[in-house]
């Protein structure tokens, strides 16, 4: 009977130690590393390369079961960066960007699905709105790391991700004869479990001074 009684005690144990490690965890974008960096091809000399920064957010994974998982993260239009200030002012002083920057002040991205391929890579599948318009995108995923974070000794996890769009779907059609329109996106981001410490820092691009 002692046996048995062990037995059971044991499965029971496991089933409880699955179920705990199966429950989603919430993580906190750490927004001051977070980045979206996109290139488009400058009159086929080189590609252009720039950087928006994510808001504070949160976002959903379940190492266990990939398809429980979820995002919804915003960029703001002030953050977009192309590495110098008067370029900066100057494509934001140019009318044919308009839809851009005097549009929606956030580009959005939700996901609908995490499909888990194999080992640490996967598709995510989501909705990318872009100077107000909506299109399904579907990201190359690498899953990076999950553990401990030895700066912030708080548990973390890391991604990466990759797709293309054309910039004429989402309406930018400047320059299509000088600029590139198939836009790469690559995607950075860390996530923690914890407060993001650093969410209030000045998202504004080099030189780019906040509207009133």
């Amino acid at each position: 009977m002692s046996r048995l009684h062990n037995v059971l005690l044991a499965a029971a144990l496991a089933c409880s130690t699955v179920t705990a490690n199966a429950v989603p965890t919430t993580y906190n974008i750490v927004s001051k590393i977070s980045r979206v960096n996109f290139s488009l091809l400058h009159q086929g000399f080189i590609d252009l390369i720039g950087t928006v920064r994510m808001t504070p957010g949160r976002f959903v994974f379940d190492a266990d079961d990939w398809s429980r998982s979820s995002i919804q993260v915003s960029m703001p239009i002030a953050s977009i960066d192309l590495g110098d200030a008067k370029w900066n002012n100057q494509v934001r002083g140019d009318d044919s960007w308009a839809k851009l920057f005097m549009g929606p002040r956030q580009i959005s991205f939700r996901s609908t699905k995490l499909e888990k391929i194999d080992g640490m890579q996967g598709k995510l599948y989501g909705d990318l709105t872009l100077a107000g318009v909506t299109k399904p995108v579907v990201l190359d995923l690498r899953f990076n790391k999950l553990g401990l974070n030895q700066v912030s000794e708080k548990p973390s996890v890391g991604f990466s991700a990759r797709t293309t769009i054309k910039r004429s779907d989402y309406g930018l059609d400047a320059y299509l004869d000088l600029v590139g329109d198939e836009m790469t996106i690559q995607v950075q981001i860390e996530g923690t479990e914890g407060v993001d410490t650093d969410a209030g820092n000045n998202i504004n691009a080099l030189g780019v001074k906040s509207k009133s």
